[in-house]
C-alpha cells in the first residue's frame, strides 16, 4: 500500500507538472500567434487607411479644380443675363442666411438686384388676415378656400406690389424689407413647419398654395429653391403649382439653374429624387444668346 500510495502521488505530481509546462508553452505560443495576427491586422488597416487618405486627397483636389472651374466660368455664362431685373426673395416660415447668401451670389454677375425680402408667417392667423384684407376677402376667416383665395391675391401682388398686399403686409409677413413696385421676378424658399396642429396645417397649406398659384399666374418668372442639404425637401408644393425648382442652390450648377429658370427655363433641376435634370439645357440661338428650354 505504501508503494502504491507513493506511486500514485508521484503520478499526480508528474501530471500537474506536465499540465503546468503545457499551459506555459501554450500561453507562449498563443502570445506569439495573437501578436503576429494583431500585427498583420494593424498593417492591413494602416494600408487601407493610407489608401483611403490618398483617395480622399485626390477627390479633394478634383473637387477644388471643379469649383475653381465653375467659379471662373459662371460669371461669363450668366453675365448681364438678368440686367436691370428686380427680384423679390420670399421665405415661408423662415429664410436662412445661407439661402439669402446663395441667391445674392448667384445674381451678382447677372445684373439683377434683390429689391425686396420677405418671410411669410406660418401658421397664419386667418382672423387677423381677414380683418386686414378688403371685405371681398373676408371669407379667409374660415380658412380653406377663402384663405387660399386671399393667398392668390397676395402671391400675385409680389410682382409689382398691390394695395391689398400693402394692407396685409404687417399681418402676412413676420419680416419685410424693400419695395415691390419694380419686382418682375420672384424666388421662393422654405416650407410649412413640421408638427403643427391639424387646423394650423390646413390653414398653412391653404395660404402657401394660394400664394404659389397667385405668383405662378402672373407674367413674372417664379422659382422655388433649396440647398442640397435640405431634408426633407420643401419643393413639392412649388412643382405642383407649376413653378420651376432648384434643389442644389449651394452648387454652381444650382446657381446656373436658378438664373436660367428666371430666364424662362421650366422644370425641376438638381440632385434629389424628383429632379428632371441636373441643369437646364442651354441652347445657343443664332444671336449667340444663351437661353433655357
Amino acid at each position: 500500500m505504501g508503494y502504491s500510495g507513493r506511486y500514485h502521488a508521484a503520478s499526480l505530481v508528474a501530471v500537474f507538472i506536465a499540465l503546468t509546462v503545457g499551459i506555459l508553452i501554450g500561453v507562449g505560443l498563443a502570445d506569439d500567434v495573437v501578436s503576429s495576427t494583431s500585427q498583420e491586422l494593424e498593417d492591413s488597416l494602416r494600408s487601407n487607411l493610407d489608401d483611403a487618405e490618398s483617395r480622399r486627397d485626390a477627390l479633394a483636389t478634383e473637387l477644388n479644380r471643379e469649383r475653381d472651374f465653375g467659379g471662373r466660368i459662371y460669371p461669363a455664362l450668366v453675365s448681364d443675363r438678368l440686367f436691370a431685373s428686380s427680384v423679390a426673395l420670399v421665405g415661408f416660415d423662415q429664410l436662412s442666411p445661407e439661402i439669402a447668401a446663395d441667391v445674392e451670389e448667384a445674381l451678382a454677375p447677372t445684373g439683377a438686384t434683390v429689391d425686396a425680402v420677405a418671410v411669410v408667417s406660418l401658421p397664419p392667423d386667418p382672423d387677423a388676415l381677414a380683418d386686414a384684407a378688403p371685405v371681398r376677402l373676408s371669407a379667409a376667416r374660415r380658412g380653406g378656400e377663402g384663405l387660399r383665395r386671399l393667398g392668390r391675391v397676395a402671391g400675385a401682388g409680389l410682382s409689382g406690389g398691390s394695395s391689398t398686399l400693402d394692407d396685409l403686409r404687417s399681418t402676412l409677413f413676420s419680416r419685410f424689407s424693400g419695395e415691390l413696385e419694380s419686382v418682375d421676378r420672384v424666388i421662393f424658399a422654405g416650407g410649412i413647419p413640421e408638427e403643427l396642429e391639424p387646423e394650423q396645417q390646413e390653414d398653412s397649406e391653404a395660404l402657401v398654395n394660394g400664394m404659389l398659384e397667385g405668383a405662378a399666374g402672373t407674367s413674372s418668372a417664379v422659382v422655388g429653391v433649396e440647398r442640397t442639404g435640405t431634408d426633407p425637401s420643401t419643393l413639392a408644393p412649388f412643382s405642383e403649382a407649376g413653378i420651376p425648382t432648384v434643389d442644389h442652390l449651394d452648387l454652381v450648377a444650382g446657381q446656373v439653374s436658378l438664373v436660367f429658370s428666371l430666364l424662362g427655363a421650366g422644370g425641376d433641376y438638381g440632385v434629389k429624387e424628383g429632379a428632371d435634370s441636373f441643369l437646364p439645357e442651354l441652347i445657343t440661338p443664332t444671336s449667340g444668346e444663351l437661353i433655357g428650354p
